[in-house]
Formats: structure tokens, sequence, C-alpha cells
């Protein structure tokens, strides 16, 4: 029997979810195929530690039609919380991710098929994929009326399924967060000194969780950071475009762009004489960074490269030009090493082509409201409701020097897509700018009119310009490149690309 959809969409996780949920929003005749390997929704989540929670308000996360964080009155009279701090749990995600499929599944939108694989190299003929269980027994071809979806270009990367990249002594104890949560919960003695690998945001759950949870003493935790990052402060009023401001108003410099963010309360760090060095947006809370300060014991001499065994202690080694750092042999070590979304992958185009599309982040994290507009994008471009012809104004500024500047008549809307929405480039410093520009493509693409994203936007429970009171910029922003575009080392096509998308925006000042 052959399968028919109109997308075909590979990856149950965040970022398909909320791509799908928004596409169903817009066009909800539309019939979807969801192909995952995991047995059931929710991506990383499935596999995840037992005590992570969002390290961002759930109010923020997920899909745009249906709140996470469940009802606003009950959450204050019954459990006494405000919305906005409520973090989702594991259990929490699962559900929520689970009863959005299962609705779709049951209203007939959306086919689901858990563990089955999908080979992205297959040779595609006459639009029918291919996809197979993962135990071998059956194989399912499907006709793709409009696009195959890829929704796991972004799959976070976690200990439990990432063992460590360095060699590790037979004899030494190292446990996964997830191992860890199973010999608390089962009630079995584990050890009585703790060395925490890592210094992202598995580390700073694992290290809350052994004091609050496990009543580990701090003077019993040690910490290996290989490098101190900036965090924002979850309390603080950072959101996805506080950074790249930052880094504008700052003439692009790092260190002055994160000072005066942690001035101003949005960036946080775990010792004040420490310097951090990156910002890869991790969410902390006050609570949490004061338990992170009261572990005294924190080793930073880069990263590990292998752990021995020895007579008397165990020693972690950094390289040949740093110095050995001895502990105990009864030490538990906590793998919290994984490169987490940061998987070391290249960077995707996004609308590859008219059959094909990837779901890359277009704006910094939470990943949700990257994937909701990826999904409003699509939904315009297949009302016809796209303003293709500024589009090809655009991508005639960018290219003013080249000669294909003069053959944009030809372009597709997809190809004017894929040379306009770019990937967010969240560690290069050269595309820090990335997420600001995204947003007012976003506004200046998605219809003629810009107040059509804007006021969409405003209405998505998903994007910061939902809360009361909070502002876009883009006209602003695009105005401030513009001025201070050269000395940033923008090249003059982009500059001109920005003077169009500048008067385009002109509209939405003050907004």
């Amino acid at each position: 029997m052959l399968l028919k959809c109109d997308y075909l969409v590979i990856g149950s996780g965040a970022a398909s979810m909320a791509f799908i949920d928004t596409l169903l929003t817009e066009i909800p005749s539309t019939k979807l195929i969801l192909v995952d390997q995991k047995q059931a929704p929710g991506g990383h989540w499935v596999d995840s530690y037992g005590y992570v929670h969002l390290h961002q308000p759930s109010v923020l996360y997920g899909i745009a039609s249906r709140q996470l964080e469940g009802n606003w009155l009950k959450s204050v009279l019954l459990k006494r919380q405000l919305p906005w701090n409520h973090r989702a749990s594991k259990k929490e995600i699962l559900t929520y991710f689970n009863d959005f499929v299962k609705d779709k599944v049951a209203n007939g939108q959306l086919e689901y098929y858990p563990s089955c694989k999908y080979d992205f190299g297959q040779e595609v003929s006459d639009n029918i994929h291919s996809f197979s269980a993962l135990d071998g027994k059956k194989t399912y071809s499907v006709k793709v009326q409009a696009k195959l979806v890829n929704g796991v270009i972004g799959e976070c990367l976690i200990p439990s399924q990432c063992p460590v990249q360095f060699p590790i002594d037979e004899g030494i104890k190292l446990l996964t967060p997830n191992e860890l949560f199973d010999s608390h919960t089962a009630k079995r003695p584990v050890a009585k000194n703790y060395v925490v690998l890592g210094a992202g945001k598995t580390a700073i759950d694992t290290i809350v969780y052994l004091q609050k949870n496990m009543g580990v003493k701090p003077e019993d935790v040690s910490w290996v950071i290989s490098r101190d990052v900036w965090m924002l402060a979850r309390e603080g009023s950072g959101g996805p475009w506080v950074w790249p401001q930052a880094l504008l108003q700052h003439n692009g410099d790092f260190n002055k762009a994160a000072f005066s963010l942690e001035e101003a309360g949005s960036f946080a760090r775990v010792d004040k004489d420490v310097t951090p060095t990156a910002f890869k947006f991790p969410v902390v809370g006050k609570d949490e960074l004061k338990l992170l300060r009261m572990i005294q014991n924190k080793v930073r001499r880069g990263r590990v490269t292998a752990i021995r065994l020895n007579e008397d202690s165990a020693s972690l080694e950094f390289g040949t030009h740093q110095d050995t750092w001895l502990t105990s042999k009864d030490s538990m070590f906590i793998h919290c090493t994984s490169p987490g979304p940061f998987n070391g992958r290249g960077y995707f185009d996004a609308f590859i082509s008219d059959k094909e599309m990837n779901l890359p982040l277009l704006f910094a994290p939470p990943v949700s409201l990257s994937m909701s507009c990826m999904g409003f994008l699509e939904s315009a471009r297949s009302k016809g409701k796209l303003d293709i012809e500024f589009g090809k104004k655009l991508i005639e500024a960018k290219n003013i020097n080249q000669m294909e500047s003069t053959r944009t008549t030809t372009l597709e809307e997809n190809e004017v897509l894929r040379l306009l929405i770019q990937e967010v480039e969240l560690l290069d410093t050269a595309g820090q700018f990335d997420s600001i520009l995204n947003l007012a493509l976003f506004l200046c693409l998605v219809d003629l009119d810009p107040y059509v994203g804007y006021n969409w936007l405003k209405n998505n429970r998903l994007s910061f310009l939902s809360i009361p009171g909070s502002k876009s910029k883009t006209y602003e922003n695009m105005k401030s490149l513009v001025s201070d575009g050269k000395s940033l080392g923008i090249s003059e096509g982009k500059l001109r690309m920005f003077e169009l998308l500048r008067d385009k925006l002109e509209c939405l000042n003050g907004k």
C-alpha cells in the first residue's frame, strides 16, 4: 500500500512539533506523516535524565496552540506559583507532546510512525520516499505531495547517548546523569565524593540535584569546568535578541556587551572573579546560582583528555600544557560532557528546494519560536502570501558586485527563501547579528505588510513579543546596523540589504 501525504516530517522532537502545529493551524487541511526512531514523541527528552527541567519558562516552550504551563488560575490559586515561574519536567514535556500527536492522529491530520528510520541518503523518484521499522520487519513507501521536512538536524546530543570522548582506566567509577538518577531513586548507595565533568546545562542540573535532592555537601563535590560561560539570568529581562542587541550597542565588543548585560541583570556568571569567554545561551536562576557558587573546588584547566586510576588516587589529565589533577580513587565521576545542541555539524540551508526543507534555528533559543516561524513561512509560501518581489530586491542588493545579481527575475519562491533565510550561527562571532537579521527578514517576507508577521508574533505564546510591554526593536536594529555596519565589518552588499529592510520596517518604529 502506498501512503500519501503533503509533508513527510522526520523527527518528533520539539522542532518538528512546533513546525507541525503552526502549519496545521494555518492550513488545517494539510496531511502529514511523522516518522521517528524513538518510541514516543519528544526528541531528546525521551532519553534525558529524570531530574531535567526546562531552563527557560514553560510559557515560551512547546507549541503555539496549547499551554505547557497549564491553567494560569489553577497555578496561582492551587500551586501558589506564577505561570512565568513554571519550568516543565521531563514527564510534563513528554505528556504534552504525546497528547498533541494523539490529538492530531485522532482528527486525521497526522499519521505517526514511531520506532522507524528514514534514510536521508536514499534516491527518490517521482516523489516517493521510503522508511523502515527499526526491527526490519516492515518498509513503508509514501508519496509526498509538498515537501520532505528534516526535523532532526539540531537534535540535542545527551550523555546517555554519547560516551565520553577520552580514555578512562578500568576501575574508574563513572555515571551518566540518567544512571545517577536511577541509583538515587532506587536508594542504592552511590558515592561520598563526586566529580562533575562539564560546564553546560547538564552539569548545572547535576550540581543542583546533588545538593538539593541527594543532600550531598558542597565540599564533597568537585566541578571540572573546561571554560566559563555567560548565562542568561532567569529572573532578568533577557530574550533571544538581548545578546545581539548588546553587541550592536557596543560595536561588537564581546566583553563590553556581556558586562553591560550583567549590570542590567540579564547576564550571570558562576564566579565574579572569573571572566567567561563564551556565551552558549544557558539559563540559570538565582536559587541555582547560589548552589553553583557553593562549590569551592572548581577545576579550570581546560578539557579533560583522560582519567587514570593510580594506586592511591584517580587523576585527570588535561593535555601536555596543564598539570594533572588528583582526587580520591573512590570518587564518582558524572559525565556531563556531551555536546548538547552544539553537535559539531555544519550549517544547513532551510529551504533547500521546492521538495525539501530543514528546520534550523532562526533565532537564539528557545528552539520553539524558530520552528513556529518556519511553519508560518511555509504556510505563507503555500498560500502565495510571501513578498517574493521584495526578497528579490534584497538578493540583488546583497549581490550588488556579483554577476548573479542581475538574474533574480528567474528565481522561484523557494530559491529566494533559500538565499535569504539562513541558520543562526550562535557560536560564531561573525554571525551574532543573524537573529536580528532573521527577524527582519521574517517580518518583511512573510507578507507584503510587515504588520501581518508582527501581529502574528504578538499573538504567539512562544514569542517574547507576547509578553506585555515587550518590543522587537527590529526597525531600530536595522537602523543601527546601517549606520554602524562599516565599523562592524559588514559588507557593502549586506548594508544595502539592511537599508531596504530598514525602509520597509519603518512602520514598526517603536514596536
